[in-house]
């Protein structure tokens, strides 16, 4: 009896420091809740100070899934709710300080809804809800050639220069970055393929930090017609070099398990059962338009390199769970154009003549791809 009487006063104490909204100390924040609509999916990422462990269970009558995050205190701004407008399967989003060391995020759904897909991504810690609009994109029949349902060309490209701000990429010697190295190829691909008549978009101008969800989501509502994403490798092994080309895929061998745990800022480990799962859900339609789109700039790189650098090692195009790529509404491939480590394409990474050269070809094989899909587009009239 004294001990229940006990642990009612504990509980009452609580809650009456939970009504009054004293936060107890060491607890991390949820910054920002945030709700995303693309063309295919809505997704909110809730934002956290740090890592915490977290757990989703579900509700009916109405329809709710939360998440709960232990260790962490929203505030009331933070928490507020939202309702979502428009043909979004989910139709409320809010928050709240469940217990004391715990804080709880509720998404309401359709009753018929799928189950979002959730997971976490580093850099800033976030969790990330999924799930698809109400409106899909037009079905293929079966049969028919995948390609049907593209009818438009390709005129507006978004380009992705990776890593940035306090992340830095692959390290090279004597202070080489891949975020200043992809940088400088990314703004001579822009002024190329502008002078060539594309409408160009770059997700990032300068040395900033943005998380990867966020690349392929200036994408999607720039309506891009293609999206790239340009890296620069490197390896234990600095004899390593050469020049691959990858488009996202379930299926991935050891070194390209290595390259995707590296840009995704995750582990290897970390590739788990439910990045495959979003892989998958993300193929279709645009992967035989990426395959195509990755040869054609593989091929056009590698042989304007050649010209210049006759030693380039033409790796190949390759496939991967890549998280720059998960969320692309348009055929989506990652570049890398060389490796920092190795000590002779490290020379070369560093140099505007190298810039140049790689935005050329890069800029040839984008050219070929849009040529290739006009003449496709006018065989089918």
């Amino acid at each position: 009896m004294i001990r229940r009487l006990q642990a009612l006063a504990l509980a009452l104490v609580g809650l009456a420091y939970l009504g009054a909204g004293v936060r107890p100390a060491g607890l991390g924040d949820v910054r920002a809740i945030s709700v995303e609509k693309g063309v295919t999916q809505t997704r909110v990422v809730i934002e956290l100070s740090h890592k915490a462990a977290y757990s989703v269970n579900e509700l009916a009558s109405p329809r709710r899934l939360y998440i709960d995050i232990d260790e962490v205190w929203i505030e009331p701004g933070v928490a507020s709710s939202r309702t979502i407008e428009g043909d979004s399967a989910l139709r409320m989003v809010r928050g709240g300080q469940n217990t004391l060391r715990r804080s709880r995020v509720v998404l309401e759904l359709d009753a018929g809804a799928p189950t979002p897909a959730i997971f976490a991504l580093e850099s800033p810690f976030r969790i990330v809800a999924e799930l698809p609009r109400r409106t899909k994109l037009p079905e293929v029949a079966a049969g028919a050639d995948s390609e049907d349902w593209d009818q438009r060309g390709v005129r507006r490209i978004v380009l992705d220069p990776g890593h940035g701000g306090k992340d830095p990429g692959a390290l090279g010697a004597d202070r080489l970055r891949e975020a200043a190295v992809v940088l400088a190829i990314s703004r001579e691909l822009e002024r190329e393929l502008t002078r060539r008549g594309f409408e160009i978009v770059l997700t990032r101008k300068s040395d900033v930090f943005l998380p990867l969800e966020a690349r392929t989501d200036i994408a999607n509502r720039r309506d891009a017609d293609l999206f790239v994403s340009i890296h620069a490798n490197a390896a234990r092994n600095r004899k390593l070099a050469g020049v691959e080309t990858y488009l996202l895929d379930t299926r991935y061998d050891r070194q390209t398990a290595r390259v995707a745990a590296r840009e995704n800022g995750t582990t290897v480990a970390q590739l788990s059962e439910l990045h495959r799962i979003l892989a998958s859900l993300r193929l279709g339609n645009n992967e035989r338009y990426a395959a195509r789109y990755a040869e054609l700039v593989q091929d056009s790189l590698v042989s304007r390199l050649r010209r210049s650098y006759p030693g380039t090692v033409d790796l190949g195009v390759k496939r991967g769970p890549f998280l720059v790529l998960f969320q692309a509404d348009m055929p989506a491939i990652l570049v890398e154009v060389g490796f920092v480590s190795n000590p002779a394409e490290g020379k070369r990474l560093r140099s505007s003549a190298f810039a140049r050269t790689a935005a050329l070809g890069i800029a040839d094989g984008i050219s070929a791809y849009r040529d290739q899909h006009a003449r496709r587009l006018v065989a089918r009239r």
